[in-house]
C-alpha cells in the first residue's frame, strides 16, 4: 500500500479532491495556549480500493496533551449567493470539511483478523480509518486543548500512518514545535453566540428544561467554554428573535411567574439551575434575553404565567410595548430579578437587551422601551446589535454592538471606548469577515487581528445552535443539510448535534477561537512594548488593518508565527 499524506496548518482545508494549504514544518506557539494542525491522507495503491489503516503520534510532549479528530465532510447544495464576493475557498456544491470527530490517541492496537489474514485494529476507537483510493480525507490535531502549561523549548510531533494488514508504516509527518516561555492573558475579549434552548430540545426530541436536556446540554456549553466563549444568552423568557409577527417560538422561559389577584410573583428556580450549570462548564457572564420584540421594540415578548391557577400567556405580540400594563410587569419583574442577581453574585457580570436590531425608522418604540426600564437598569449595561451610530450618540445604549459591514462602523471605532462587533449573513458580499463554511478559514480568523485593531471588546453572533430555518420555520440536521438556514451554510450554527446528545465541534469554532487567542498574543506583546509599538509592527508586518482587511490564509497564518517571535524577542 503506499499513501500521500500532507501536514498543513489548521487554516488549510482538505477536499476530497484537493489539499488546498502549503505543506507546514515547522510552528510556534505559547504555552497555555491550544494549536492545531491537520493530516490530509490518500490512498495512491493498494490490494483494492479502500484500505484499512491506523495511526500513532510519536511526540516528546504529554501524549494526553495531544486531541485528534477525524475530519467529517458536509454536503453543501449551495456555497455563495448571486451578489457575493470573490473572498471564497470555493463556490462550487459539494462535500466540504467542517464537522470534527473525536478519536482517541494511541489506543492500543490488537489483531482483530483470522489466523490467516491479521487485521491490526485501534482498540476503543469509535471512527476508525480507511485510505481511499483518489480520495483525500483529513485529520484535525489540537495540541493543548484545555489551555494546560507546556514545557517551553524545542518538541516534535510525528504522525505515523500503519498498514492494518502489515503493521508497517507506509507514511509519516512531523511537525516540529517552538514553545515560547510566555503565557496568554486571561481571555479579556467577551465571546457569546447565542445559545437557543428551543433548538435544542428540538433536535433532540426531549422536553425543555428536562432533565435528559440539562445533560445534553452540559455537553455543548462545556465545548462553547473550551473554545473561548465565556458570555450566555439567560432565557428568563421566550427570547423574541426570529419570530415571525403574530407567530410564537416554543416557549424556553427559566422564570416562573404567578399572577394572583393581579399581583406578580417571580420564581428564580429554574434560572438558578441553568446559571449554575453554565458557570460549572466555564461560563463566566450572562446576556438577558431582549426585553422587547426584535427590529423596533414595538411588542412585549411571549410570556407565560400562571394566573389565578390557570396557566397562559400574558404578553406577547397582541401587547403594544408602549402599554402601561406590561411596563407595570417590567418594573416588578426587574426588581425581583436584582434581588436574584445580587444573592447569585452576578450584577457585574450580566447584561441587558432592549431590542435586537432597531431600525431608526422605528426610534420613538425604542425611546419609550428604554424609559420604561431606564431607572431599573440605571447601574447595569444596556447592550443591543445596531448598526446607526446615531443610537449611540443619543445615548440610547451603552454598549453598541456593530455589523462589520455598517458604513458608520470608523465612527463607532473612533468614538466609542466599549463597541462590540456581530456578524448577519451579508458580509459575504463586501469582502469582510465571516464564518460560513464555504470561505477560507482566514477570513474567519481575521476578526480576532481587526478587533484588537480596531479596540473592540466583544463578539456577538446569533447562532451557536439555530437548526430552525428563517423565522424559526421548520428544523435541519446540519450534518445532512448545512445549508438549512436561507441556504447559507453554516451561518446558524458552529457546533454539530451527534445522536449520543454529545456536541460536535465544527472546524470553523476550533479557528475562531484561534482568532480570539490571537487577540490575546496581540495583548500579550501590548503589556511588552506598548499598544502603539504593537499598531506599528503590524501595520510594518501586513500594512494597514481595518475590518475590510482579507488575508490569504498563509498570509494570516505566517503573520501569527511573525508575532510569536515578536513576543520571544521582548520577554
Amino acid at each position: 500500500m503506499k499513501l500521500e499524506t500532507k501536514l498543513i496548518s489548521s487554516l488549510g482545508k482538505i477536499f476530497p479532491d484537493e489539499v488546498k494549504g502549503e505543506s507546514l514544518k515547522t510552528a510556534s506557539l505559547l504555552r497555555n495556549e491550544a494549536f492545531s494542525f491537520q493530516v490530509a491522507f490518500k490512498n495512491e495503491e493498494g490490494f483494492n480500493d479502500i484500505a484499512r489503516i491506523y495511526v500513532r503520534v510519536e511526540t516528546d510532549l504529554d501524549i494526553n496533551l495531544i486531541s485528534q479528530y477525524l475530519e467529517g465532510y458536509v454536503p453543501v447544495t449551495r456555497a455563495d449567493y448571486i451578489d457575493s464576493d470573490d473572498y471564497f475557498e470555493r463556490k462550487t456544491a459539494g462535500l466540504y470539511p467542517d464537522v470534527l470527530f473525536a478519536r482517541k490517541t494511541n489506543t492500543e492496537i490488537l489483531d482483530d483478523g483470522l489466523s490467516w489474514l491479521p487485521i491490526w485494529t485501534e482498540q476503543n476507537q469509535k471512527y476508525l480509518l480507511e485510505s481511499v483510493i483518489d480520495s483525500y480525507q483529513g485529520l484535525w490535531f489540537t495540541i493543548n486543548e484545555n489551555g494546560e502549561e507546556i514545557t517551553a523549548g524545542k518538541h516534535f510531533i510525528k504522525i505515523l500512518f500503519c498498514d492494518s494488514g502489515t503493521q508497517e508504516c507506509i507514511a509519516e509527518e512531523k511537525l516540529d514545535l517552538e514553545v515560547i516561555d510566555a503565557r496568554l492573558p486571561k481571555q479579556t475579549l467577551t465571546y457569546t453566540a447565542w445559545f437557543h434552548c428551543d433548538c435544542l430540545a428540538d433536535i433532540y426530541g426531549v422536553e425543555i428544561f428536562s432533565d435528559r436536556f440539562f445533560e445534553i446540554m452540559r455537553s455543548y456549553i462545556t465545548l462553547a467554554a473550551k473554545t473561548g466563549m465565556n458570555m450566555i444568552m439567560l432565557p428568563a423568557f421566550t427570547p423574541p428573535l426570529d419570530t415571525p409577527q403574530g407567530g410564537e417560538r416554543k416557549t424556553a422561559q427559566l422564570v416562573k411567574v404567578e399572577v394572583n389577584d393581579g399581583k406578580y410573583s417571580f420564581d428564580f428556580s429554574l434560572m438558578k439551575k441553568y446559571i449554575e450549570l453554565c458557570r460549572e462548564c466555564g461560563i463566566e457572564s450572562f446576556e438577558h434575553n431582549h426585553l422587547f420584540t426584535q427590529w423596533g421594540a414595538q411588542n412585549a415578548p411571549k410570556i407565560m404565567a400562571t394566573v389565578d391557577g390557570e396557566y397562559k400567556r400574558i404578553f406577547g405580540w397582541e401587547t403594544d410595548s408602549k402599554s402601561d400594563e406590561y411596563a407595570t410587569f417590567l418594573k416588578c419583574y426587574l426588581r425581583a430579578l436584582k434581588v436574584f442577581l445580587k444573592e447569585m453574585n452576578l450584577e457585574k457580570q450580566i447584561m441587558f437587551h432592549i431590542s435586537d436590531e432597531p431600525p431608526i425608522k422605528q426610534i420613538s418604540y425604542y425611546e419609550n422601551a428604554l424609559s420604561v426600564v431606564a431607572d431599573e437598569l440605571k447601574e447595569y449595561i444596556c447592550s443591543d446589535a445596531l448598526s446607526d451610530f446615531d443610537f449611540y450618540k443619543k445615548g440610547y445604549t451603552d454598549r453598541p454592538v456593530v455589523v462589520v459591514i455598517s458604513s458608520e462602523i470608523d465612527d463607532f471605532v473612533e468614538n466609542c471606548d466599549d463597541y462590540w462587533v456581530y456578524y448577519t449573513n451579508a458580509e459575504l458580499a463586501y469582502n469582510v469577515s465571516n464564518r460560513t463554511i464555504s470561505v477560507p478559514s482566514a477570513r474567519n480568523r481575521v476578526i480576532g487581528l481587526q478587533m484588537y485593531v480596531g479596540g473592540a471588546k466583544g463578539f456577538l453572533h446569533w447562532g451557536y445552535n439555530y437548526y430552525y430555518g428563517a423565522l424559526s420555520r421548520g428544523l435541519f440536521n446540519p450534518m445532512i443539510n448545512p445549508c438549512g438556514y436561507k441556504q447559507l451554510a453554516g451561518s446558524s450554527y458552529v457546533v454539530y448535534p451527534d445522536i449520543t446528545g454529545e456536541a460536535l465541534p465544527s472546524l470553523r469554532m476550533k479557528v475562531f477561537y484561534e482568532a480570539i487567542n490571537d487577540y490575546g498574543a496581540l495583548q500579550l506583546l501590548e503589556s511588552l512594548i506598548g499598544r502603539e509599538a504593537v499598531l506599528q509592527f503590524i501595520e510594518k508586518t501586513i500594512g494597514k488593518v481595518n475590518y475590510k482587511y482579507s488575508p490569504t490564509n498563509q498570509e494570516l497564518f505566517e503573520f501569527r508565527q511573525k508575532l510569536n517571535n515578536e513576543i520571544l524577542k521582548n520577554i
